[in-house]
């Protein structure tokens, strides 16, 4: 009787030390859990985003590796949390990056039930529809729909997003003006909105950005001057202003932007002007002035742009020498300056150098030297005045 006893004692301890172990081992799996509620949102999200997983979140997501992935470079899954609430057994999804899945559905108004989210990006789909002001709701620091087929205007709520730094709609339908609103965002580093519909104006508040570094409003409608107050961009790297409807001339406020690394404007319309004054821009890597009708002479400074690897002032007025100096700028990949007036003997380096070179259309001394040099990567085609032709 003592050895049945013992026996049943010794099987029920291994039973109980079982039934702990497995509800140890179910509690440390399902410790940090999301809400019912935010299950439900984020399942809502995803299946109007037209994720093909949508159905599959679960209140253990943020413990889900079949969420994190990167394929190639285009190709990127993330889902992150901050699990801190609740004696750490609470998760909420904070951060949201799906790029490059081709979803096609639209932009759910529900992202503003999700209050911890942060960070959103939705690069490289095929969503379309409008962006939905409810995202005003959250505390986001970057949101970046670039690369989609949305449209309709940019809500002037997401000018209320103060902890916004990055705001990214390149490449997608958007039209309308630009937001007065975008302007009280004092946080905003990055303001990228190229190739879009936008027209009108950049509003005046935009001169409160002073913590802007990379601007870009290529490709769009947007019409008017540039305005004097981009003085106010002092921490800016990067400017893009090309293919707009804007106006000339550069302001000569342009100066202040002492931290540029690239610059690019191109096809303004208005009265012709002087080479705007770049002077002591010595970050500069890409330099593109085109068809902006600038006149007057190419600056020496230029040659100072030691770091410089494209520099293109093509399609404007520009009469004079090319400078001896730039034959200093050792990184110079491309110098385009077709389509100008510039006359003296085309530089010697030039002649002899490897680099892609575009002197066409101006007004330079001709020479058996220069008819007779014409490299495959050195564009001569009329660069020589005909009155001084020899060929």
């Amino acid at each position: 009787m003592g050895f049945v006893f013992s026996v049943f004692k010794m099987v029920s301890v291994l039973f109980l030390g079982f039934l702990a172990l497995n509800c140890f081992t179910e509690f440390g799996s399902n410790a940090q859990l999301l809400p019912e509620t935010e299950v439900q949102t984020l399942q809502t999200v995803f299946s109007k985003l037209h994720h093909p997983n949508a159905t599959t979140i679960s209140r253990t997501l943020c413990n889900d590796s079949s969420w994190n992935y990167t394929r190639g470079d285009l190709v990127e899954s993330h889902i992150s949390c901050d699990c801190s609430d609740g004696n750490n057994t609470i998760c909420h999804v904070t951060q949201i990056w799906i790029k490059g899945h081709n979803m096609t559905g639209v932009l759910p108004p529900e992202f503003g039930n999700l209050t911890r989210l942060q960070f959103i990006d939705l690069t490289r789909n095929y969503l379309n529809g409008s962006i939905p002001s409810s995202l005003s709701q959250l505390p986001l620091t970057n949101l970046s729909f670039l690369g989609n087929r949305l449209s309709g205007p940019i809500p002037r709520e997401i000018g209320d997003i103060s902890t916004l730094q990055e705001l990214v709609l390149e490449d997608n339908l958007l039209e309308g003006s630009l937001p007065s609103n975008l302007g009280n965002l004092g946080n905003l580093s990055r303001l990228l909105l190229s190739a879009n519909n936008f027209t009108g104006t950049i509003p005046d508040s935009f001169g409160n950005l002073k913590t802007l570094t990379d601007l870009r409003i290529d490709g769009n409608s947007l019409s008017g001057k540039i305005p004097d107050f981009i003085a106010n961009w002092t921490k800016l790297t990067r400017l893009d202003m090309q293919g707009t409807s804007m106006e000339g001339p550069i302001p000569s406020t342009i100066s202040e932007l002492k931290n540029l690394t690239s610059l690019r404007i191109s096809d303004l319309s208005g009265t012709s002007s002087a080479f705007p004054n770049l002077e002591g821009m010595t970050n500069m890597l890409e330099l593109v002035l085109r068809n902006c009708l600038i006149n007057g002479s190419i600056p020496d400074y230029i040659g100072e742009m030691a770091a410089l690897k494209t520099l293109d002032l093509s399609f404007n007025r520009l009469t004079g020498q090319i400078p001896e100096t730039l034959q200093n700028l050792e990184k110079l990949q491309y110098l385009f300056v077709t389509n100008n007036s510039l006359t003296g003997a085309v530089p010697g380096w030039i002649l002899e150098s490897d680099r892609n070179i575009d002197l066409s259309y101006n007004n330079f001394t001709s020479s058996s030297q220069l008819t007779s040099c014409q490299q495959a990567k050195v564009n001569l085609v009329s660069s020589s005045s005909s009155s001084d032709s020899n060929s």
